[in-house]
């Protein structure tokens, strides 16, 4: 009979306890930053497809104006500008100020040959 009142007790701490508005803080914390870097882990493999897609590239476009260079490196940066690009430029054929011709036709197929998951 005591052993039970007390576990009953212990029980009735750790709710008041968890439900206290430092804890709730504290615990959000915590799940927020393992949140940052759960999702950090997942687009490791992300980044490093884009590198290797940007080293691709990079010897191709060499002979690119500045802010042609600029505008296919901020394009490759990350996986949903890459996409963009590839739909409206590449699937739909839309007129690119930037890119066009051959360097486009290379953009899209090296675009095409990336294996994201």
């Amino acid at each position: 009979m005591k052993r039970t009142f007390i576990i009953i007790l212990e029980i009735a701490l750790l709710v008041v306890v968890l439900r206290s508005s430092f804890v709730q803080y504290w615990l959000g914390d915590i799940q927020e930053s393992l949140s940052n870097w759960m999702t950090e882990i997942a687009q490791t493999a992300e980044r490093q497809e884009l590198a290797a897609l940007r080293d691709r590239v990079r010897p191709n476009i060499a002979a690119m104006n500045d802010y042609q260079k600029d505008y296919v490196m901020d394009m490759l940066s990350s996986r949903t500008k890459m996409e963009h690009f590839q739909l409206y430029y590449c699937i739909n054929k839309d007129k690119n100020p930037f890119v066009y011709g051959a360097t486009l036709l290379y953009l899209c197929s090296e675009i095409g040959r990336t294996s994201f998951d």
